[in-house]
């Protein structure tokens, strides 16, 4: 689900009073001097993390929790075949998880399925390789072609995130320009963009707080490019 901006400073009592807070502390409207991110931008593959690798990781990991939660609640025999009730030992993480059991046609369920933290970084590489960067005084947008993202530096607002609605606070902090979510019941998520020392390339840092699985995080690289993002086709309705 893309996680985009709703407008200035949403009016919604009932969310902020349970969100929270005021804008990012820290996070400045204004760049320091010099600083733009604007300019056409194209994925880096051979620079960046493979997202691939991470889900896979993020896959093995919840193997490992799903085989610990097993081993917990097994009971195990007791005296004259009576059950003790469940066993509290649990396998170190790093032994390999039992085998999941196969669904309909010998195909195991992804543990992923409904993961939040992943369906974030499928939302992320959904978007595409080519971005467009914009940035005026009042506002950043990240263009991706068939959607966009505007946020306002140094502003907040409440918007849909996975498994509700979420806290956004973003503004530049130091070089970088920093988007913060803090979701009322997913994991939090920070975004920080910014230029490499060279100034050659654009630095995306993507930081999933800890949430069902431990946090992660996702750095992808990309170089100034000449191809525009492909635009969304006109809609009839």
């Amino acid at each position: 689900m893309p996680i985009v901006r709703t407008g200035g400073l949403l009016v919604c009592a009932a969310a902020s009073a349970a969100l929270g807070g005021c804008a990012g502390a820290g996070l400045s409207p204004e760049p320091p001097a010099g600083v733009s991110l604007a300019g056409a931008w194209k994925l880096d593959h051979a620079s960046s993390d493979d997202p691939q690798k991470v889900l896979d990781q993020m896959r093995a990991q919840a193997w490992k929790l799903i085989s610990r939660r097993q081993t917990v609640s097994a009971p195990r025999p007791g005296p004259r075949g009576t059950m003790n009730g469940p066993q509290r030992s649990e396998p170190p993480l790093e032994e390999e998880p039992a085998q999941p059991p196969t669904g309909p046609g010998g195909h195991r369920p992804d543990p992923l399925l409904r993961s939040p933290m992943a369906h974030i970084i499928m939302t992320s590489v959904a978007r595409g390789d080519l971005l467009t960067i914009r940035q005026t005084s009042g506002e950043l947008v990240l263009d991706y072609g068939t959607s966009q993202r505007s946020f306002t530096p140094g502003g907040r607002s409440v918007v849909s995130a996975e498994g509700g609605v979420a806290d956004q606070t973003s503004g530049w902090k130091g070089r970088e320009y920093l988007i913060q979510i803090k979701a009322q019941l997913g994991p939090s998520v920070t975004e920080r963009y910014g230029l490499a020392a060279d100034g050659r390339q654009l630095v995306e840092k993507l930081h999933i707080g800890d949430g069902e699985l431990p946090a992660v995080n996702l750095t992808r690289v990309y170089t100034p490019s000449t191809e525009s993002a492909p635009r969304q086709p006109p809609s009839n309705d």
